[in-house]
């Protein structure tokens, strides 16, 4: 297990078992598709970030393990429609929905678990903390929605990336933070630095995803690397490398442009990106929004909850 609390492994595994037997349908292929991919684990970390927040309080439960699979449900859904947006062959070692099955079948997946998801938590959750999960849902959209507007432009700006990515990812952790808070009755002032510390979870994540994405030799995350900037996609490291480097900025710029497009070029252009100063650029932002995630949990009270979360904190590293 990636945890090393007992008692949020206890949960999580209860979480495991909730997905496996109550996201059923009558079609089979449908629960077939379906299986694949929520079976195909990951670290859990939404769902953790649920009900490692709702210790701060009190909840039944059987509440909290439909709360935290509903979260898991949602992140599933994103997963699957960004595959289709993506023609991802593989994710977690796996096959895609969209590989296996094709991308009709895919969408139709995504959505199912979308619904899926919101009829959990409809059951669970008062109406008013059920506007948390669409407002999350709604920025996720827009999120990708930016990414996709932003595909091929050599002059984007460090804060319309981290733009993107708080509403691509890190959005989706801080609703996670502020569902297992609220659903669990905490104060307002620790269900704001939890969902704050949530957020800041979130840039980390993703921005480490961004910056292994360079890395030919990172196999940890089973998915295809050098992916973002093979689909015209600048994240930190390459944007850093494009403003301050006019070679590096002509040769991304050609690579897109160009019909013959090889593995040489890729490389040779992920290898001066590298050497560039944008790897070390990026590792100040990751630890720039460390140490904010670290204030927030200066905020919360002293405990285990507390120790929980410094811990999946230290342990998101490169």
């Amino acid at each position: 297990m990636f945890f090393e609390n007992q008692r949020l492994n206890n949960d999580i595994k209860k979480v495991e078992e909730n997905l496996r037997t109550n996201v059923t349908s009558k079609n089979q292929l449908l629960v077939q598709a379906i299986t694949d991919t929520v079976g195909a684990g990951g670290k859990r970390l939404r769902p953790a970030m649920v009900i490692v927040s709702s210790y701060f309080g009190k909840i039944q439960q059987d509440k909290l393990i439909k709360l935290a699979s509903a979260i898991e449900l949602l992140h599933t859904a994103t997963l699957i429609h960004d595959d289709v947006l993506d023609y991802s062959p593989y994710r977690r070692n796996r096959e895609t929905v969209y590989k296996k099955y094709g991308r009709d079948m895919a969408i139709y997946c995504g959505d199912f678990l979308y619904t899926k998801a919101l009829l959990m938590l409809a059951g669970i959750a008062p109406a008013n903390k059920l506007t948390i999960a669409a407002k999350a849902v709604k920025t996720i959209c827009e999120g990708e929605v930016d990414q996709y507007r932003d595909k091929y432009v050599m002059n984007l700006s460090v804060p319309s990336y981290l733009k993107r990515i708080s509403r691509k990812t890190a959005v989706l952790f801080a609703a996670s933070c502020a569902l297992g808070a609220s659903c669990a009755k905490c104060n307002p002032r620790i269900t704001n630095s939890l969902s704050k510390l949530g957020f800041y979870y979130g840039v980390m994540f993703q921005m480490i995803d961004d910056y292994r994405d360079y890395k030919n030799d990172d196999q940890e995350w089973g998915k295809p690397v050098f992916n973002d900037l093979s689909k015209g996609i600048l994240t930190l490291p390459g944007i850093y490398a494009c403003k301050n480097n006019k070679e590096i900025y002509e040769k991304v710029e050609n690579y897109w442009r160009s019909d013959n497009k090889t593995n040489e070029e890729l490389h040779n252009i992920i290898s001066l990106i590298c050497s560039s100063g944008g790897m070390e650029y990026t590792e100040n932002y990751i630890q720039r929004y460390r140490q904010k995630a670290f204030r927030e949990i200066e905020n919360l009270p002293k405990g285990e909850a507390r120790d929980i979360l410094a811990d999946l904190i230290n342990k998101l590293h490169i």
